[in-house]
């Protein structure tokens, strides 16, 4: 019996799904919630005492033969109409008039599946916590009785107020914990300070945490009350926590209809359900966006996907080198959006752009008064983009005096605003990128050392368009495709004599040039066909004074230029490879998969094609 419910909850924690369960006090009640969604069922005298019209902390006392009080109803209510569905029940472990071996014996002998520790002495703290303690009836006495219900062969979720509890259970060997903060559900008594969502998130990681590190395959849930009371609450504290899912006992059963708890616990259910997908579909979408805008397929350009998926996923610095123009910034985009941060702030800042006087303030921000002009408090983008990626752009114009103050930052992961005394820490992955050889302004002096090597963990060097001049048809492609999408019209097609001109020119500007160049044709062109007389004239003359190069249109070209009728089957299968490549940072083996075909016969027909060569 233990075993299936361990495997239910092993089975959502492989899926990424989140286990839903329903403290209740009545047979009808656990039917509905299964019939919702609920994975599990908890029988506890706290729902009893809903039944009755009773607020549920009148159970909380943990004498009163509480054990009688919901076995009957744990049998013969519960049981017989869960479908043999998982079931929990809450047990006294404080209870005098029951022995711990009898208890689990009845138990097991009744077809219950697990117990929990309800009502608890963590309901209660000062005066009266101390007296049940010294009496002999404290939290180490649940804690012996889950001990002991582990070692039976039945499933153990008790109940945990804090992280020395947390611990105390993990190290005694239970299943799963579920965090309690012990709130009522609906607003706080009088004269109490209402907790947060975010407060109640960190009180249970504290508790998860401990938990874990005595026991690391730890089932953690926690229990909606308090702030907790709808999915959407429950949905940030999942996200906050990441706890394996939660358990709801008032919040679920506080409308006493059939219908409208089965709707209930469908609505917490798929709600969650719904969130986990959307994550997962935008952050799949976010990954592809990442790699579309590098386009290339030559062996210097495969090498380059392969750092960024290297580096991607990995918390270090990265900087990024090349020419003006070769696109250092989609890199960087790369890189954020394939990362564990890619649903965090992308923050860019050009350190050209900004006046030196005025970069210290962006970067770090200063409070009201710190200088002339600062009429208010202001948040730097360091602190903007904690969390998530901040792109330091032109990294080697930054003057020396602010080259220090961001090693401090970098070195400390903490910063002051300009003018306040006050340290704010920060978790953020840099990335920085420049167009000059920073190794040679070092040695001139006009930058730190230190800050270089802090910078230059990983470095990357995105290549000048000259050098992999074999990637410019699927570039010109590519440009072609969205220059139409932006202007609205249909998608430009270049002259042979103007492709030999794009191809004998040395860029440069490099792509950005090309990029450039190709949307002024689009506008200047007529019938949608680029001649050679539209292109800039750098280009045009290039073609006059170099020998065109050897041009194999009809096979990088098939939408682009005029193709022969018969090659054009292969013209489509070959752009579609080539698309579906880049779609996946050319990884072979995926690639094949969203084609349809193996491996093998993806490598083949890259072969016949000429794709990467």
């Amino acid at each position: 019996m233990k075993q299936s419910v361990r495997t239910l909850f092993q089975e959502s924690a492989d899926s990424g799904a989140k286990l839903v369960g329903a403290a209740v006090g009545s047979g009808m009640a656990a039917r509905h919630l299964l019939a919702g969604g609920a994975d599990f069922i908890l029988i506890a005298s706290g729902g009893r005492f809903r039944i009755a019209g009773v607020p549920s902390f009148a159970a909380y006392t943990p004498m009163a033969n509480a054990n009688r009080l919901i076995m009957e109803p744990a049998i013969h209510e519960v049981l017989p109409r869960v479908g043999g569905r998982p079931v929990i029940i809450g047990l006294c472990p404080t209870d005098p008039t029951y022995n711990h071996d009898d208890l689990l014996r009845t138990v097991k002998q009744a077809g219950i599946h697990g117990v929990n520790n309800f009502p608890s002495i963590g309901f209660y703290d000062g005066a009266l916590r101390r007296l049940y303690e010294n009496a002999g009836y404290g939290y180490s006495r649940e804690v012996a009785f889950m001990a002991a219900a582990a070692k039976a062969g039945l499933f153990t979720l008790p109940f945990v107020y804090s992280e020395d509890e947390a611990r105390a259970m993990a190290e005694a060997g239970v299943d799963a914990i579920c965090a309690n903060l012990n709130l009522p559900v609906g607003p706080p008594p009088p004269g109490t300070e209402p907790v947060t969502v975010a407060e109640a998130s960190f009180a249970f990681t504290k508790m998860f945490a401990a938990a874990r590190k005595a026991k690391p395959d730890m089932y953690c849930l926690f229990y909606c009350a308090g702030p907790i009371s709808t999915p959407e609450d429950i949905d940030a504290v999942l996200q906050n926590t990441g706890a394996d899912g939660y358990m709801g006992g008032s919040v679920m059963e506080r409308i006493p209809s059939a219908a409208a708890m089965e709707e209930i616990s469908s609505q917490y259910k798929k709600i969650i359900h719904l969130s986990h997908e959307n994550k997962h579909l935008r952050r799949e979408l976010i990954r592809k966006k990442g790699f579309d805008e590098i386009v290339g397929q030559s062996g210097v350009m495969q090498d380059l996907y392969e750092v960024v998926n290297k580096v991607a996923d990995k918390d270090v610095s990265v900087l990024i080198t090349g020419e003006s123009g070769t696109g250092k910034e989609l890199v960087v985009k790369a890189i954020h959006y394939n990362s564990r941060r890619s649903d965090q702030p992308f923050i860019k800042v050009n350190c050209a752009a900004i006046p030196e006087a005025l970069l210290e303030s962006e970067l770090f921000g200063h409070t009201k008064g710190a200088f002339t002009g600062a009429s208010g408090d202001r948040m730097g983008l360091f602190q903007l983009a904690d969390k998530g990626t901040l792109f330091l752009d032109e990294i080697g114009e930054m003057s020396l005096g602010t080259q220090a103050k961001l090693l401090r930052v970098i070195q400390q992961r903490e910063l002051q605003r300009i003018g306040s005394d006050r340290v704010i820490k920060l978790d953020f992955r840099l990335i920085v990128a420049t167009n000059v050889n920073l190794r040679e302004v070092v040695t001139q002096g006009r930058f730190r050392e230190d800050l270089y090597y802090r910078l230059n963990v990983v470095s990357i060097h995105t290549p000048a368009l000259r050098t992999h001049k074999e990637d410019l048809p699927v570039l010109v492609s590519h440009f072609l495709r969205r220059i139409a999408e932006k202007l609205e019209q249909p998608r430009c097609r270049l002259e042979p004599e103007a492709l030999d001109a794009l191809q004998a020119y040395d860029w440069p500007g490099n792509v950005r040039e090309l990029e450039h160049a190709l949307e002024s044709a689009s506008v200047l062109c007529s019938d949608y066909v680029i001649q050679l007389k539209h292109l800039p004239s750098a280009v045009r003359n290039s073609n006059t004074t170099t020998p065109p190069p050897t041009r194999d249109s009809t096979r990088l070209f098939p939408d682009d230029v005029a193709a022969q009728p018969e090659a054009r089957h292969e013209m489509d299968e070959a752009e579609k490879i080539r698309a579906t490549l880049a779609t996946c940072g050319w990884r072979r083996d995926q690639a094949a998969k969203l084609l349809g075909i193996s491996r093998k016969t993806l490598y083949n027909k890259m072969q016949r094609f000429k794709i990467g060569n």
